[in-house]
């Protein structure tokens, strides 16, 4: 039997799913293993495979990611027969937020029906892996993998367990050429090149957030809308590297040039394609000071198998709790690495424990009528958090976005956000947002204003009043000038104290009008562990208070304002 695993992907965590699940076969005697971006697949062939795993991201509301938009229409036309993948058996493990709460893996949900549907042979359930949960996908990924290999030798495949396991990358130190890093990167245009020429911290030095104004100039002119976001690749700081290469005694390795090779024949990341040095892998590619995982933990058991059986040591015999307690402490990649003997570890070993540095999403504050085709604003909070010991320390891009200084480099992307609107709808607009989550609403504010819409209406809340309230200024400028009605919520001031939510009680009878009489939609932009809910909340006793429904039917109403898009969420 022929293999095939087919990922779709948006910011790159079911190719790394999917990378997992065909290291896993290893030990199985496919006829042939194929490994491709689903987009890159011929799917009229589809029909002719054997044995098809699906790995697949929900972006946004619900949808599949755009890579596999034509997959999707080839697989739902309406004349396909009911039996016209039944020769095939096939799998499907779905990488999703439950912060989605009914939206939660949904694209992979209605991949597994589709299949199902066409006849095809479903070798296990649907996995769902949840990014939201502190081990992240691979929670549920191992328990659905253990699974799927059950199930494949059920179906007859050999699985020869005695087999060496082979690492994922060789390393070739026979290459002796320049490094050619970033020109390697731009030239192929995986991503854009922007120039830093602003970045000020609007945030008093003496107060505990560090909050950054971010503006940013690319080399090429840029299409984007309200609503879309900026994916920005961070590097590591050169002397925390340097350090970490020090403490870990890598100082005879570093800097040696080599070239590296997949050995399962996954397409490897840009940088990786050029002639590298460990060095300059570990400032720019290798997420050494990120967040340990399972898939990790893992690889890290594998390559100190014997140094724990000499040491008679049992701290990686349950990877899942070890994980568990390393995320609580928020030990680091290298924290972890400084526990165990690392001098000898070949690069090959330390490509196999070191996962690559994701890029980070963030919201585009600016509107490209107001500020033209090759600016894009951004406004950035500083993660600072507080280890197990004590220590308090810095997120990795944002300790990055903090050096950056004027005439900077940076490569990043620009895409589609979750939110779909028109900067041309008739209809009054709520906006409702707290702190950071006021870079969506003001890019689409701007968009509305350039055509001269009035009826804007916004909820803003923030901490402190004239400290975080970011944008005030142009904001009641914007008021004075008639075009958007302010309702400010100042949540830690002394005189104040009140919530965002509190302010659209205040306001119910408006809120009420709006909605129901002025067919007004609604924007939601703020931090999803609370916003959300408290908006949902506020709005459901505004229903109940106005129109004397009940609680079922006020969520009822809100749930249908939802699905048809009039109310809309840009939480993170």
């Amino acid at each position: 039997m022929k293999l095939l695993i087919l990922y779709a992907t948006t910011k790159g965590n079911s190719k790394a799913i999917a990378e997992t699940v065909l290291q896993g076969l290893d030990d199985y005697m496919f006829e042939e293993k194929r490994f491709m971006a689903i987009d890159k697949y011929e799917k009229e062939k589809l029909v002719n495979e054997d044995i098809v795993i699906f790995v697949c991201s929900t972006y946004g509301k619900g949808s599949e990611p755009e890579m596999m938009s034509d997959f999707w229409k080839y697989l739902t036309r309406e004349h396909l027969p009911g039996n016209y993948l039944s020769n095939i058996h096939f799998a499907v493990f779905g990488c999703g937020s439950s912060r989605a709460k009914k939206l939660f893996n949904a694209a992979s949900k209605r991949l597994y029906r589709r299949l199902t549907q066409l006849g095809g042979i479903p070798i296990n359930d649907c996995g769902f892996g949840d990014a939201s949960h502190e081990n992240g996908h691979y929670e549920t990924f191992y328990p659905w993998m253990e699974d799927l290999k059950k199930n494949l030798e059920a179906l007859g495949l050999v699985a020869l367990h005695k087999v060496k396991k082979q690492y994922e990358y060789t390393i070739d130190f026979s290459n002796e050429d320049l490094l050619e890093t970033d020109s390697t990167i731009r030239n192929n245009k995986i991503v854009d090149e922007f120039e830093v020429i602003k970045n000020k911290r609007v945030t008093p030095k003496d107060y505990f957030r560090d909050t950054r104004v971010i503006d940013l100039k690319s080399l090429d002119n840029l299409s984007y809308k309200p609503g879309d976001i900026i994916e920005i690749i961070p590097v590591n700081l050169k002397s925390e590297v340097n350090d970490a290469i020090i403490r870990l005694q890598w100082e005879e390795i570093a800097d040696i040039p080599f070239t590296i090779k997949s050995n399962r024949n996954i397409e490897l990341p840009e940088i990786w394609k050029s002639t590298q040095t460990l060095r300059n892998l570990l400032e720019k590619s290798l997420d050494i000071f990120g967040k340990p995982n399972l898939k990790m933990g893992r690889h890290l058991r594998f390559i100190y198998e014997d140094y724990l059986k000499n040491e008679n040591s049992d701290k990686l015999s349950d990877i899942e709790s070890y994980i568990k307690n390393c995320l609580d402490e928020k030990k680091s990649i290298f924290d972890i690495l400084c526990e165990f003997p690392t001098k000898d570890l070949r690069i090959d070993e330390i490509l196999e424990i070191i996962p690559t540095i994701k890029a980070r999403s963030y919201s585009i504050t600016s509107s490209r009528k107001v500020r033209g085709d090759n600016i894009i604003e951004l406004i950035i909070g500083i993660n600072k958090f507080t280890t197990g010991n004590n220590e308090t320390r810095t997120g990795i891009s944002s300790k990055w976005i903090s050096t950056l200084q004027l005439n900077d480099k940076i490569y990043a992307t620009v895409k589609s956000g979750s939110m779909k609107f028109d900067s041309y709808i008739d209809q009054p607009m709520i906006m409702i947002c707290t702190g950071t989550g006021i870079a969506t609403i003001r890019s689409y504010l701007q968009e509305r204003i350039f055509h001269g819409q009035r009826e804007n209406y916004l909820f803003y809340g923030y901490r402190n009043s004239k400290v975080d309230d970011y944008y005030m200024d142009e904001l009641q400028k914007y008021s004075k000038e008639g075009y958007v009605n302010l309702y400010l919520a100042a949540s830690r001031d002394p005189d104040e104290k009140i919530y965002v939510q509190n302010k659209l009680i205040e306001n119910s009878k408006l809120i009420w009008d709006l909605i129901t009489n002025k067919k007004a939609h609604i924007i939601v932009s703020g931090n999803a562990k609370t916003l959300p809910s408290s908006v949902k909340t506020a709005l459901r006793d505004i229903y109940i208070e106005e129109s004397n429904c009940s609680s079922e039917q006020a969520s009822k109403t809100l749930q249908i304002l939802e699905d048809d898009g009039i109310y809309q969420e840009a939480c993170y």
